[in-house]
C-alpha cells in the first residue's frame, strides 16, 4: 500500500471543524455525571465488591471531560434551576419494551408446559399405585396364611393397582415423547 505524503499532509492542513452539542445533550450529561457521583458516593455502592475494567471514576471523568472540552454556543445554564431540573428529570416517562411472542412459541411452549406437568403427575401416580400394588400383594399373602377362610380380594385390589400403574407409566412416556417432539420443533425453527 502506497500512501501519498502530500495528500497526508494536505489532510492535517484542514481546518478542524468542531461539532457542538444541543442544550438537551449537554443537560443530559450533566444530570449523568450527578447520578454517576450520588451511585458512586453511595453507602450501597461501597460495600459492593466491584472491580471491572473501567471503574466509575473513569465514566465520570470521561463525562466531566467532555462537558469541559464543550464551549456551547447556546446553553444557557440559568434556563432550569436544579430543582426544576431534577423535577423535569423525575417526570420523564419510562420506556416498557415488550417482546411480541408468536403464536407459535406461545403454543409450543404451553404444550412443554402441560407435558411436563403431566409427566410429573403420571409419575407420582405411578409410585403410588406401585406402593399400592405392593400392599395388596403383603395384605394377600397375610390372607393365605388363614387357610379355608381365605377369600382373594386382596389380590384383585393389586391387579386393579398393577393395571393402574402400568397406565401411568404409558402416560408417562406419552408425555415425555409429545414433549421431545415439540423441544425438537423448537430447535428446527
Amino acid at each position: 500500500m502506497h500512501i501519498n505524503l502530500r495528500n497526508l499532509e494536505a489532510i492535517n492542513e484542514l481546518p478542524l471543524e468542531r461539532t457542538m452539542l444541543n442544550q438537551n445533550q449537554l443537560r443530559r450529561l450533566e444530570a449523568i455525571d450527578r447520578w454517576l457521583r450520588e451511585i458512586r458516593d453511595s453507602k450501597e455502592f461501597g460495600q459492593l465488591e466491584y472491580s471491572p475494567d473501567v471503574m466509575l471514576g473513569d465514566a465520570i471523568q470521561a463525562v466531566g471531560e467532555l462537558l469541559d472540552f464543550h464551549v456551547p454556543y447556546d446553553y444557557k445554564p440559568t434556563n432550569f434551576t436544579n430543582e426544576e431540573w431534577d423535577s423535569y428529570l423525575e417526570q420523564k416517562p419510562v420506556m416498557h419494551i415488550r417482546r411480541v411472542i408468536p403464536w407459535r412459541e406461545k403454543i409450543s411452549s404451553f404444550i412443554l408446559d402441560a407435558a411436563s406437568s403431566v409427566a410429573i403427575l403420571s409419575l407420582l401416580t405411578t409410585s403410588f399405585m406401585v406402593v399400592g400394588t405392593i400392599f395388596c400383594h403383603g395384605v394377600d399373602r397375610i390372607e393365605q396364611s388363614r387357610g379355608e377362610e381365605y377369600h382373594p380380594t386382596w389380590i384383585y385390589n393389586a391387579k386393579i393397582l398393577e393395571g393402574s400403574a402400568i397406565a401411568s407409566i404409558a402416560v408417562f412416556l406419552g408425555a415425555s415423547l409429545m414433549a421431545a417432539c415439540v423441544a425438537g420443533d423448537q430447535n428446527d425453527a
